[in-house]
């Protein structure tokens, strides 16, 4: 629950007010280029039904093509807004048309994943989107499972849609599938519920007897009446989902596939224990894990064209393939940058040094970003990192907040790492004093703000519970004085100070919050911009000119060698750029999806002409932004 709040924030807030780019002015500065970290988060994997070396990737910041076996990956449809990929459709009758789900409704290619067009009709914008099934003889004809909608049908390729009112109206469609020896016939996992199955082409449905959360299903292509079902466990049907079998593979089960060639060849893909093979019908199963690095594997898809051909979509370690059936497999993830990055912070003695707050993990970047390092905490593999902090002194002291373990320590430069406490807190924020650096702050979304004055030895609650704080940021013009942003306004609290006092914007949720090295302190709102005060907060003017009205700002730089220099996302709109201290703002955005939000931006101290951004789904990138 609380991460899904935490995401709400950071995420889902933006999507109440979307606008198009139009309207931008010509661009004509540096262009952004993405840097890593690679590989990322996968939630969706379609191979080409024609060609084995063309796969499709979607991700939280968009789709990754490949036309090289995964040799090399490129983003595509960048121009999807609010790019939360979460499923594809396509059929072997128009192999060159693809569908894709997404939180903000369905998006079509018909030019194999090139060029995307939005194909909501007047029903499904802003529709979370969370299967499709394509009709096996016409690619107009598309089934549409959404989040706390049921399900949607076209029969004219997305131009109109007709919400199907039926037993299945409001609820969580999470998988759709077609009997491709009978289209009348469907099968819909159902969100908590289990698996449910209509004979007559979704117009009524009627419950199997398998409970569970189910996710996963499939068909077996030679005989339609074989059923696969994870489920609150793993099951078999031979009669068309009547009676179910429990199977086991020996381990959780999160991704099932098919061989489209030969019935009960099935494929298994495992929470933590790679991938595994059942050559008669999940009887006996195999494990298929040489070269396989990845073991926690979220999608499998088998090749319609040469089912000796597999892909796998692991939780951190990118995408896998085999050329023969998987017997070996090999790392294809080139330039599939996926994952999403909280916060960027840099160890300020040494240019190009970097590290990334991610979901899922925690990496360390050199060279500017050429190379990257995943240095989670062992315990922490999968989770969300949210906040990272560099001694300001000694480079070697790195703090990291995590969604699950807490707050951790290393004094190696990240190698290593101890736990310091706050466990199973939904940690947003942490930063380092920049006076006294043995003081560390915590943002903590629902319990207020956390300090250690000891290098995180101990902590204690120090407010701010009610308030709901999300950012905090030192005034560099008043040492020891820090401020929080908060969902209900800006906070501060002096060096001498024990309680903390209203800076004002109380009205207004405030996501951003930085300060200037003379004080200005510019705060970043959830829906009304950029608000500028020159006098810590007790007085707040709008700094909005040129900002376009959807205006809920993620992230926000200064220039360290520029203060009038500033630098601002607004959701699904890009980077803007103020060279006048907020006065007027420009888009800044060349080569950044401007759809992809951004959650950080930084200036690297000893290298201050780049800045860096934090993506979301998109990894990071970088630009000099020149005068």
């Amino acid at each position: 629950m609380k991460s899904r709040i935490l995401v709400f924030l950071f995420v889902l807030l933006s999507l109440t007010l979307i606008s198009s780019a139009a309207g931008f002015a010509p661009d004509r500065s540096p262009a952004w280029k993405a840097i890593g970290p690679p590989r990322g988060m996968i939630n969706a994997l379609a191979i080409h039904p024609a060609n084995a070396n063309t796969v499709f990737c979607g991700t939280a910041g968009g789709i990754f093509r490949t036309t090289t076996g995964g040799n090399s990956w490129l983003p595509v449809g960048r121009n999807i807004v609010y790019p939360f990929i979460r499923c594809f459709g396509t059929n072997r009758s128009h192999p060159e048309t693809i569908y894709a789900g997404t939180s903000n409704g369905i998006y079509r290619s018909a030019n194999g994943g090139t060029d995307w067009t939005p194909v909501n009709g007047s029903l499904l914008t802003f529709r979370a989107i969370l299967s499709l099934a394509v009709y096996p003889s016409s690619s107009n004809t598309v089934f549409a499972g959404s989040a706390g909608h049921g399900i949607y049908k076209t029969t004219n390729g997305g131009a109109t849609w007709k919400w199907m009112s039926n037993d299945l109206s409001y609820k969580d469609i999470w998988q759709l599938a077609i009997d491709p020896a009978n289209p009348k016939i469907m099968y819909a996992c159902v969100g908590s519920e289990g698996l449910y199955k209509s004979k007559n082409g979704g117009a009524t449905w009627t419950f199997t007897g398998r409970t569970g959360y189910a996710y996963e299903f499939v068909i077996d292509p030679r005989n339609s009446k074989i059923l696969y079902l994870v489920a609150d466990g793993f099951w078999k049907s031979t009669d068309g989902g009547a009676t179910w079998t429990a199977i086991s593979v020996g381990a959780s089960v999160m991704a099932l596939a098919l061989d489209p060639r030969w019935s009960g060849v099935l494929y298994a893909g495992t929470y933590n224990s790679g991938v595994y093979k059942s050559a008669d019908g999940g009887a006996t199963w195999s494990a298929l894990t040489t070269g396989l690095t990845g073991r926690e594997v979220r999608k499998v898809a088998v090749a319609r064209s040469s089912s000796e051909t597999i892909y796998t979509a692991t939780l951190i370690d990118g995408v896998f393939r085999t050329k023969n059936g998987g017997t070996d497999w090999t790392a294809v993830s080139k330039g599939l940058i996926a994952l999403d990055v909280r916060k960027i912070a840099f160890d300020g003695q040494t240019a190009g040094v970097s590290y990334a707050a991610c979901s899922p993990g925690l990496y360390k970047g050199t060279k500017g970003g050429s190379s990257w390092q995943d240095i989670t905490p062992s315990n922490g593999r999968g989770g969300e990192a949210r906040g990272v902090a560099v001694h300001p002194h000694n480079p070697s002291i790195v703090y990291a907040g995590f969604g699950t373990i807490g707050v951790h320590k290393s004094t190696d430069g990240g190698q290593t790492w101890k736990a310091c406490g706050l466990d199973f807190m939904s940690i947003v924020d942490l930063v380092i004093d920049p006076v006294r650096n043995d003081k560390i702050y915590v943002a903590v979304f629902d319990k207020g703000i956390y300090r250690s004055v000891n290098g995180g030895r101990s902590w204690t609650n120090i407010g701010l519970k009610t308030k709901i704080p999300v950012r905090i940021a030192f005034d560099p013009s008043t040492p020891g004085a820090v401020y929080a942003a908060t969902v209900g306004g800006v906070y501060r609290l002096t060096a001498t100070g024990t309680t903390w006092q209203s800076a004002g914007l109380n009205n207004y949720n405030i996501y951003n919050l930085t300060i200037d090295p003379n004080g200005v302190i510019y705060a970043g709102t959830g829906g009304s911009g950029v608000f500028k005060s020159l006098d810590h907060g007790a007085h707040w003017t709008e700094a909005n000119v040129g900002i376009p009205s959807c205006r809920y700002i993620d992230a926000f730089a200064i220039n360290p060698m520029n203060f009038q220099d500033l630098y601002a996302d607004v959701s699904t709109l890009g980077v803007y750029r103020s060279k006048n201290g907020g006065a007027k703002w420009t888009y800044f955005g060349r080569g950044l999806c401007p759809q992809v939000m951004v959650f950080s931006l930084a200036f690297d101290p000893k290298d201050p002409t780049t800045l860096y951004a934090g993506t979301a789904g998109a990894g990071i990138y970088k630009i000099k932004p020149g005068d």
